[in-house]
């Protein structure tokens, strides 16, 4: 007769301090009840781990986000490239208040060879008498993701390189689970899977991890793939991933491997926890009104592409150039989320929808500067890792038949003038992209960017207020032949 333990792992990423319930948004006493729907039913042998992109949110410092999380009785968290956003101190001092384990072995000081600051390589934890081992990393380009001065004192090294370092060493200690707890994207196409965590997979595959648990990119998986549970998702606790694994106790091999989601959104949790109630009343009660307010009316749903031209892109690209008085504005498109819904325009909808707080930068900037930033957003493998830029004040037109460093046919100002190479003109972005982001240091670095002190929700803000009744953006900024290659985009 067979023995066997059932162990339940729970594994979600990009939480970004979703706390408070609203407009898609379940609030963390809901996403507690999804977690009990599991940990309820078998105490003992659950585990929460998180993939990391907490630290993050313009509402909340990091001791309040690390609190939440440990209402909501994390086990194991791991960094992502969020955690990067403030800088040095700040996510040390965070990490400082994080009483469970903090992984992340592939990113190191560059002035000492160490890992960050309180950070641990790999932890493993016991349940049911089973020793599970988990080992943390990050998506290799987070130099790319962060400002650039956040993330100046680190460098990034191999995700692979610290796997095959670490789970032998956490097998040698005892683990017989090994779980690789990764920031990692990965993209759900219609004839399989791809991305940073697959290629991870296939390089640590013959290490035999049982379960790889990726983040960063929206989207639900739950697959078993070359015997490896695989699983990603979550984004504001929305969803839970959840693998089953049926341990046998005389062979001590994990039997078998059940993966799901759980709907958090839509689904009913009854059990709740009175002190993560009073934690959410206790820092909710001095911003409800702030968030609250209604600064205006936006006429029709504003939707978010990522590849393509989009009317909410449109929309935040034209409040950044307002707050910059410029004549163009540019952002990265992934600073934005799916939809501004129509009907009153509160501060706390408007932040939902830009989820990044960064400073307006103002510059110059030549015509030929101006084809060379739209030549590297295009360039594929950049594209694939970013998606596009949403901007204001000129048109682009992109022929992707063509190869890159040769797709941008002409730009050309609203007036319809084209824009001239050797000429140059006044325009904005965020302090992340000023920095180099997305990849476009090249760029970034030959231009001297002032930072206006206006930072882009206010800019948003005003701008509503001054404009209300908001209508849809006219599209026709951006003109495509072709498709992007390389189109890795949610939504």
């Amino acid at each position: 007769m067979t023995n066997t333990i059932t162990l339940d792992i729970l594994g979600h990423a990009d939480y970004a301090a979703e706390l408070r319930a609203k407009e898609n948004v379940p609030g963390v006493s809901k996403f507690y009840g999804a977690i009990q729907s599991v940990r309820g039913q078998n105490p003992e042998g659950t585990l929460l781990l998180d993939a990391g992109d907490n630290f993050c949110d313009t509402l909340w410092d990091g001791k309040t986000i690390v609190e939440a999380l440990t209402l909501l009785e994390t086990d194991v968290m791991t960094l992502g490239n969020h955690e990067f956003d403030y800088g040095k101190d700040f996510l040390e001092a965070t990490v400082a208040f994080c009483e469970f384990p903090v992984l992340c072995a592939n990113v190191t000081e560059k002035a000492t060879g160490n890992l960050v600051k309180g950070v641990l390589p790999y932890t493993i934890l016991e349940r049911q008498g089973v020793k599970i081992g988990i080992v943390g990393v990050t998506t290799e380009y987070t130099p790319y993701m962060v400002e650039k001065t956040a993330f100046l004192p680190y460098q990034i090294g191999s995700s692979a390189e610290a796997c095959r370092k670490y789970i032998p060493e956490m097998r040698q200690k005892g683990a017989e689970i090994i779980v690789a707890l990764t920031h990692h994207p990965f993209y759900i196409e219609e004839d399989g899977v791809s991305g940073e965590l697959i290629e991870l997979l296939d390089e640590i595959k013959d290490l035999e991890p049982d379960i790889m648990i990726g983040g960063h990119i929206p989207g639900d998986y739950a697959e078993v793939v070359d015997g490896i549970a695989v699983i990603k998702g979550g984004f504001g606790g929305r969803s839970l991933p959840h693998v089953r694994l049926s341990f046998d106790t005389d062979t001590r091999k994990v039997s078998q491997k059940t993966c799901g989601v759980i709907d958090v959104m839509g689904g009913s949790f009854p059990e709740r926890k009175a002190e993560l109630d009073s934690f959410i009343q206790g820092i909710s009660a001095d911003v409800e009104a702030y968030l609250n307010e209604v600064l205006g009316t936006l006429e029709e749903d504003l939707q978010m592409r990522l590849a393509f031209e989009s009317p909410m892109g449109n929309f935040f690209a034209d409040c950044a150039r307002a707050a910059g008085k410029t004549q163009l504005a540019y952002m990265n498109a992934t600073s934005s989320g799916r939809i501004l819904t129509a009907g009153d325009l509160t501060r706390e909808k408007i932040t939902t929808a830009m989820g990044f707080n960064d400073p307006v930068m103002v510059a110059r900037i030549t015509g030929a500067q101006l084809y060379e930033l739209f030549e590297m957003v295009y360039e594929p493998e950049r594209f694939g890792n970013n998606a596009g830029l949403i901007h204001s004040g000129f048109t682009v037109e992109v022929d992707h038949l063509q190869p890159a460093g040769r797709k941008v046919k002409g730009i050309w100002l609203e007036n319809g003038e084209p824009v001239n190479r050797g000429e140059s003109y006044s325009i904005c972005t965020s302090q992340y992209m000023a920095s180099g982001g997305n990849g476009t240091a090249a760029l970034a670095e030959q231009l001297r960017f002032v930072d206006t002190g206006i930072k882009m929700h206010d800019a948003i803000f005003d701008y509503v207020r001054m404009r209300t009744p908001i209508t849809s953006p006219a599209l026709g900024r951006l003109i495509f032949h072709g498709v992007p290659e390389n189109d890795n985009s949610p939504f």
